[in-house]
């Protein structure tokens, strides 16, 4: 239970800011191998403080962005005290899952937004398909949480419902509105707040 409590005051210290881009493209340190370029990129960059995004963009070595990941990881560490580490291990699983599950258009499954919101909350209750309100737009895919789903990875509970929608070759968090653009609300996780 001890240890419960810690993870969660420990993630709830380190939740995102709003102040540093969270897109794809600008989480990407060109600097570094593809091994390491992409790392912040899907849930990481849920679970990353500004100072961390920052931090990573600036390097310029592989040795830098391995010890970075260590340390990522070591301070996300409920009781690091006991050998391993159940939120990284918990997160790998999970990405490896995602990236079996869904992939697609040559993008890692747990970089995707389904993949990056499976690594940070697991399974959801239930995934249902329903037309799209507009007329001849892709079905919409519902994910569905309970109302006392656990905490996820970044300390916060999950949304109740999530909705993607295929958007070309990717799935994508859908939006109501014009059909392929993102309007005034962004389906996201927030960024240092619970939902």
């Amino acid at each position: 239970m001890r240890a419960a409590a810690a993870l969660l005051a420990l993630l709830a210290a380190a939740p995102a800011g709003a102040g540093v881009s969270r897109d794809a493209i600008d989480l990407i340190n060109v600097a570094l191998d593809p091994e390491y370029a992409s790392f912040l990129v899907g849930p990481i960059s849920y679970l990353a403080s500004d100072a961390e995004v920052e931090s990573y963009l600036k390097l310029t070595r592989d040795e830098e962005a391995a010890a970075f990941i260590e340390r990522f990881w070591a301070a996300r560490d409920p009781d690091p005290e006991r050998p391993g580490n159940p939120v990284r291990e918990q997160a790998e699983q999970r990405a490896i899952e995602a990236d079996r599950r869904f992939s697609e258009a040559g993008v890692s499954g747990r970089r995707t937004d389904r993949g990056s919101i499976y690594v940070l909350h697991g399974e959801p209750e239930s995934i249902v398909y329903e037309p799209s309100p507009l007329y001849g737009e892709p079905p919409l895919e519902h994910w569905r949480y309970p109302a006392g789903a656990p905490v996820g990875l970044d300390g916060k509970r999950p949304a109740r419902l999530y909705r993607f929608v295929k958007r070309g070759d990717v799935t994508a968090f859908y939006i109501p509105g014009r059909p392929g653009r993102y309007t005034d609300k962004d389906p996201r996780p927030p960024r240092g707040g619970g939902r």
